[in-house]
């Protein structure tokens, strides 16, 4: 059964760090030079980290059930305006303690032209129940 969990959440994590977009001004400027924020030690280890704090038993639910956190990374490196949505509250909940669980870890920030940004990211996750 934890196995199952496990690959499930694996799956919604496909599309984990889905980005928003580069503004036109930027895409307009083909001399920027763009670094991704990087969590300390790659996305496997936020993966990872995310899978060991994450409380599957706080969250109620049957059938398939999704939820979407985002968050800021800010050009300090710390996660701020971290907000859940999805129809489960006790997912969107679970989602938001585990985050800022994980914001005492500090991301090295997105850089544009060398200079660290603020950068917003998109985080769902996809969780089926199955009973027993």
């Amino acid at each position: 059964m934890k196995k199952l969990l496990l690959f499930i959440l694996f799956v919604g994590f496909i599309k984990i760090f889905s980005q928003e977009g580069i503004s036109s001004n930027q895409k307009n400027e083909k001399t920027n030079t763009i670094y991704d924020s990087v969590y300390p030690e790659g996305i496997y280890n936020f993966r990872h980290k995310f899978y060991e704090i994450f409380d599957r038993d706080k969250v109620n639910g049957r059938g398939i059930t999704t939820s979407e956190t985002t968050f800021v990374v800010t050009s300090e490196g710390k996660i701020i305006n971290i907000k859940s949505t999805g129809i489960n509250i006790s997912m969107n909940n679970e989602m938001e303690r585990t985050i800022k669980e994980m914001a005492r870890f500090k991301w090295i920030p997105k850089k544009l032209n060398g200079k660290p940004v603020d950068y917003k990211y998109r985080f769902p996750i996809t969780i089926t129940f199955v009973e027993d």
